[in-house]
């Protein structure tokens, strides 16, 4: 297991949350690899802080699906399957569409400038064939769900955006360009009319979309399941 610099301390945070981003950040940038076997005493020795914090940012990771663990035989980065990959984002776009819902009818002027800008990288990622795309696009939904006032949907759409994103690389070769940039732009005219209907009906038309890109991937792919 690699050593990194020990955990910073910081007087707003708690250490198990602390220790929770330094985990999340190393299953998400491949320091902690798909099927790493996770030691608390390698952890500790890793991060500078007890086994306790440890123990409950690994709980934390669980609940999101990019730990596993089977009692007395392992504690393990998860190894993505398409199954995940599908049953988070069709779960993550409930949560978008709720989200369009609520926040865009009371979007300011500025809100509505914002917005369109975080559209602009997108299609500007679409156009260029990048795959960068999966994190503008990203900021793009988190600007509606940060704005809904909503604290639980808030929680729960981060909890699985980062496990879309864990998973989500593989599938690249099979994202929809065209019809991604026309759910963008109708998001966005939504927003300039500050139409709840006008949202709905693009986050519809988006979801079936993504059921066809998830049929794709499943039918090409097949399963993936995680050996012990």
């Amino acid at each position: 297991m690699p050593v990194p610099k020990t955990v910073e301390t910081s007087p707003r945070k708690l250490l198990r949350d602390i220790v929770f981003e330094q985990l999340l950040t190393a299953i998400e940038d491949g320091t902690l690899e798909p099927g790493e076997r996770l030691n608390d005493e390698e952890l500790e020795k890793w991060l500078g802080v007890s086994r306790t914090p440890i123990r409950e940012a690994i709980s934390k990771l669980a609940d999101i699906g990019l730990v596993e663990t089977a009692p007395q035989r392992y504690t393990r980065v998860a190894k993505p399957t398409t199954e995940q990959y599908a049953e988070a984002l069709r779960l993550l776009n409930g949560f978008h569409e709720l989200s369009a819902r609520w926040s865009i009818p009371n979007f300011t002027d500025d809100d509505v400038a914002a917005f369109r800008k975080l559209g602009d990288a997108v299609l500007a990622d679409i156009e260029a064939r990048d795959k960068h795309v999966l994190r503008s696009s990203s900021a793009f939904a988190d600007y509606m769900v940060e704005r809904t006032d909503n604290s639980l949907l808030q929680q729960v759409a981060r909890q699985m955006n980062t496990r879309v994103t864990y998973t989500s690389l593989p599938t690249i070769e099979f994202f929809q360009w065209d019809i991604f940039a026309a759910y963008v732009t109708g998001l966005v005219a939504a927003a300039e009319a500050r139409s709840a209907e006008d949202a709905e009906r693009v986050m519809r038309t988006q979801a079936e979309a993504t059921d066809a890109f998830l049929e794709r991937i499943i039918a090409s792919r097949g399963s993936a399941p995680n050996a012990d």
